[in-house]
């Protein structure tokens, strides 16, 4: 079944998406030597990428200019998005059919949006004649493809897990990560009491805390349960839910979160944790990029996975990846195909390696001045889930973040938190 194309979308979301888009183009990092009205007067295939700034920045762009000189015929034109922007200027286009040539999305039912609705490219043929298995991660394709076809050029296979602040830590009296549940808490409360911040949390459009959210889950109960949830094969209304947001309820009140981090961009969130104000973050495995793009130096900070107390330990993961625009003609579509397999080959891949992430390319080596990568790869290599708000239908998705801040807010208990989000699991069932 098609979801509805934002059929409910109204006019001040379609403005606000538009707005989106033409703050971000102010802003990018083009790689196109001519505007889009003389496109193809030169013979050139013009091709339009949508990609994310801060993160993919400081390469993406390089990389392309390399590729335009390698294939001269080939114009590439590039739109860099803030994380949530771009998920708003995709739907707007998926609902206007001003989808560009390709675009930077995410696995699970995120990515699964565009196939279902006819718009991203079948690349399954392309992926066995351009022999995929060899050069990407098994789970990387896996992750980036829906109904048995593959339908994304896999780009990054990431994880999430703590990093500390080391100055931070030190001015609270703290040597090293904490080993237990019960010693994590008692870390965080000796942060704020030498006047820190304890954890780093942007609660705007919910994806932040939803970070913690699960992992919480997967602490109360297990991996088990935490799996059957996402599938929704265990009802949300469960008593390790529950404990999940009373546990969340808690920190917020003791002072854990930095005050107003409910409505608070993530991006502004971070900015105490390299400024030595805040101690703990829950990222991914493009951290230490982030840090050398921001100036700052990933040695000052140190990862551990999550402290569930479960066996395996198990991270959060994900896959980002490009998808190609459904029906383009073959010319177009190689040319395509062409620039995104540059971006992720593997001697492109090294050349960048300190910037570019965990890569979903095989054969990478990452240098010395990126040292949590190898760390965290060796710790999801251990055991793993699929994150929260690819796992399940964006719709309970939506439920689960409202839920959230309710709970925070002190407008849900934790016990409605949980009922609330079983009734969008119901609700989503019963429509198929």
């Amino acid at each position: 079944m098609k979801k509805k194309l934002l059929a409910g979308v109204s006019g001040m979301m379609l403005f606000a998406g538009l707005l989106s888009g033409c703050s971000s183009s102010s802003t990018s990092s083009s790689s196109s030597s001519s505007s889009a009205t003389d496109a193809g007067k030169d013979g050139k295939v013009k091709i339009t990428l949508w990609d994310i700034k801060d993160q993919n920045d400081p390469y993406i762009a390089p990389i392309v200019k390399d590729f335009m000189k390698e294939n001269p015929d080939i114009q590439v034109e590039i739109t860099p998005y803030a994380v949530d922007p771009l998920k708003e200027a995709l739907k707007v286009a998926a609902s206007s059919n001003t989808m560009p040539d390709a675009w930077f999305t995410w696995g699970g039912t995120l990515g699964s949006f565009y196939p279902e609705n006819g718009l991203a490219a079948d690349l399954t043929q392309v992926s066995k004649d351009d022999k995929w298995a060899e050069k990407f991660n098994k789970a990387a394709i896996d992750l980036s493809s829906y109904s048995g076809k593959v339908y994304g050029v896999p780009y990054h296979l990431n994880s999430v897990g703590m990093f500390y602040n080391k100055n931070v830590y030190q001015k609270a009296g703290l040597t090293a990560a904490p080993k237990t549940f019960a010693e994590f808490e008692e870390q965080m409360q000796k942060v704020k009491d030498a006047g820190s911040v304890p954890l780093a949390v942007g609660g705007k459009n919910g994806w932040m805390l939803m970070r913690f959210t699960e992992q919480l889950i997967e602490h109360y109960g297990g991996p088990d349960l935490h799996d059957k949830l996402n599938s929704m094969k265990a009802s949300w209304d469960d008593p390790a839910v529950v404990k999940t947001f009373a546990k969340l309820k808690e920190w917020s009140d003791k002072g854990y979160f930095q005050k107003g981090f409910i409505s608070m961009d993530p991006e502004e969130a971070e900015t105490i944790t390299y400024q030595d104000k805040g101690a703990l973050v829950l990222e991914g495995s493009w951290y230490d990029g982030t840090l050398i793009a921001k100036g700052y130096k990933p040695e000052n900070f140190q990862f551990f996975p999550f402290t569930t107390e479960q066996t395996p330990t198990r991270m959060s993961s994900f896959v980002e990846m490009f998808q190609v625009k459904a029906g383009l003609d073959k010319e177009k579509q190689a040319a395509v195909v062409k620039l995104l397999e540059y971006l992720t080959d593997k001697e492109v891949v090294n050349k960048y390696a300190d910037k570019y992430g965990a890569a979903a390319t095989l054969g990478v080596t990452y240098p010395a001045s990126t040292p949590h990568i190898k760390e965290m790869g060796e710790a999801v290599a251990k055991g793993n889930f699929l994150i929260a708000d690819q796992a399940l239908p964006q719709e309970v998705v939506q439920k689960l973040f409202e839920a959230q801040d309710k709970v925070v807010l002190g407008e849900f208990s934790p016990e409605q938190a949980a009922k609330s989000i079983q009734e969008a699991v119901k609700s989503y069932k019963d429509s198929k």
